[in-house]
């Protein structure tokens, strides 16, 4: 956020509330201040800050408060003060991640600015170098169109985080989202860890040539050296259109721009079956358009909406989605099965899997007296949405049912809501925050993800690893190369429970395999999975070089 010229901006009177005051009423004034901080009226948003500071008896709040003032000295130049504000916020609230990411950055600027290039190199002689242009570090700019924070989505939380570890890295970054509250685009509360940039539309201005036009402006005034087009399912192209003149990349979450019906290749029948569809709009363009006029009724309306707005089902769309492909610098995708579907017709295709916050997984674990001991009932996890048929909470519980017939000896735990008993095996631990997540699958014994659908990656999976625990996974998609079938976990039939209850019930008759496994599944993850890993080989090598380019 650039600080803005304030001289003429109206000064708006602020009273703060009584002792009556409720946590709603503290929240609101809360988000009025971000709302002046967004604006640029930094000395109006500062007073606002200052008045919750004094009320507020809620820590979490507090320490928001405290960070986002921090952030201001930040902006306004004060190093100093802002790295004692980002302390003072953690001190009110250690959990507090927007006062932890942002001290970690601040440190990491502070560091750059101030060490020799000499001494820099000393710390680690073996890191690459970042690139330099006209005596600058090397900027990168990521653009998402369908952002919103928090996110349940693994796609977006690796957007956030890819910000994160490349300014880490010694990269200038920025993001970029699209904001149109009144379709649920780019809602963003104060808990997302980076400085996002909103690029603000209403209906009015939510077209395709306006939204070009916005990102452009935007990305013109960042003047970056490359550009990362992410989280836009269909809309890729238009975004890639108005970035022409920079090098960019295209970073797949799962199957974007490949079904436009869902991003995930799957339909259901008329009796409620759910089929894989082997099919993608790159080979068999007419087949997906006949598509999704037939099944279209199937999407969600935020599927609807975007395809209609991206115009799927003109041979126009077809054309802009082929030319950004041979135009990118590379299309970044999660498996080589998506590398194998897009390879054709792209100018160059690689496998970049996502990374994951080392700090998140530490090693070896912090609390060991909270592992499973050893324990005649045994916890079986599944981490995701359970209310969503794709990720197959269905096929994890009727497996259980048929394991409950024989034993007694495991429970069923899963991210499902409202918390509380389910039945006689089956318990829900609500949706859990980034910094709970690990945790709980550390207490857990075995992780399963029983998804029908076609998942790029399989962020729970990686997580799971991370934390030393095995896994039982569907073999579709992209999991069958995030988990290695009988070495850091095992594969079933996706959608096939009687299957899966014997990969369980595996698992629960040998410890020492489970032990195995999770140690097998943590190499895996320091060793492909860590951001700092995934940053030295991928990002570092796309950004040393770029392809000569005619002028747009």
């Amino acid at each position: 956020m650039k600080k803005q010229d304030q001289q003429n901006e109206p000064k708006v009177n602020f009273e703060a509330p009584g002792p009556s005051s409720t946590a709603s009423d503290e929240r609101q004034l809360y988000l009025e201040a971000c709302g002046f901080a967004e604006a640029g009226q930094y000395e109006d948003a500062r007073v606002r800050y200052q008045n919750i500071e004094r009320i507020t008896t809620d820590a979490s709040l507090k320490a928001l408060v405290k960070n986002d003032l921090a952030a201001l000295d930040a902006v306004e130049g004060k190093a100093e003060a802002a790295l004692t504000g980002f302390e003072a916020a953690l001190s009110v609230d250690n959990s507090c991640m927007s006062a932890r990411s942002n001290l970690c950055t601040l440190q990491m600027h502070e560091l750059i600015a101030d060490t020799a290039p000499s001494t820099i190199a000393s710390v680690d002689s073996s890191a690459p170098s970042v690139p330099m242009k006209q005596g600058r570090a090397c900027r990168v700019a990521i653009l998402s169109f369908l952002f919103n924070w928090p996110s349940r989505g693994g796609g977006i939380v690796h957007t956030v985080e890819l910000t994160q570890f490349l300014i880490r890295a010694g990269y200038e970054v920025r993001h970029l989202h699209a904001r149109n509250l009144l379709w649920g685009v780019g809602s963003v509360d104060q808990s997302l860890p980076i400085d996002s940039q909103p690029v603000g539309f209403d209906n009015s201005t939510w077209n395709r040539s306006d939204i070009q036009r916005a990102f452009r402006r935007e990305v013109d005034r960042f003047d970056p050296d490359y550009v990362i087009i992410t989280d836009c399912w269909n809309f890729k192209p238009y975004l890639a259109e108005a970035v022409r003149d920079y090098p960019f990349f295209l970073r797949q979450q799962a199957l974007e721009c490949l079904c436009p019906l869902n991003n995930l290749r799957l339909l259901v029948s008329d009796d409620g079956q759910v089929n894989q569809c082997p099919k993608h709009q790159l080979a068999t363009p007419q087949a997906c358009i006949d598509c999704v006029r037939e099944h279209g009724a199937q999407s969600g309306k935020l599927h609807t909406a975007e395809r209609t707005l991206s115009r799927v089902e003109t041979s126009a769309y077809q054309e802009k989605l082929r030319w950004a492909l041979e135009e990118a610098e590379s299309v970044l995708v999660l498996n080589p099965l998506i590398a194998e579907m897009i390879g054709p017709h792209a100018n160059s295709v690689q496998v970049v899997t996502w990374g994951m916050d080392p700090v998140r997984f530490p090693w070896p674990w912090p609390d060991e007296s909270e592992q499973p001991s050893v324990t005649p009932v045994k916890t079986i996890l599944m981490a995701g949405l359970v209310s969503e048929l794709i990720k197959g909470f269905h096929v994890l519980h009727e497996a259980c049912r048929q394991l409950r017939e024989k034993r007694r000896d495991f429970r069923l735990t899963a991210t499902g809501e409202p918390a509380g008993s389910v039945d006689e095996f089956t318990r829900f631990v609500g949706w859990l925050s980034q910094d709970e997540l690990p945790k709980q699958m550390r207490q857990a014994d075995i992780l399963v993800m029983p998804t029908i659908a076609q998942e790029g990656l399989g962020r729970a999976t990686v997580e799971a690893m991370a934390v030393g625990r095995p896994v039982v996974a569907s073999r579709i998609g992209g999991l069958p190369y995030t988990v290695k079938d009988r070495a850091t976990g095992l594969l079933f039939e996706p959608g096939n429970s009687a299957e899966l209850a014997e990969k369980i019930e595996c698992l629960l008759d040998d410890p020492e395999l489970r032990q195995q496994m999770g140690m097998a599944g943590r190499r895996v993850f320091e060793e492909e999975f860590m951001w700092g890993k995934v940053i030295d080989r991928h990002y570092r090598p796309l950004f040393a070089t770029r392809r000569a380019r005619e002028p747009a």
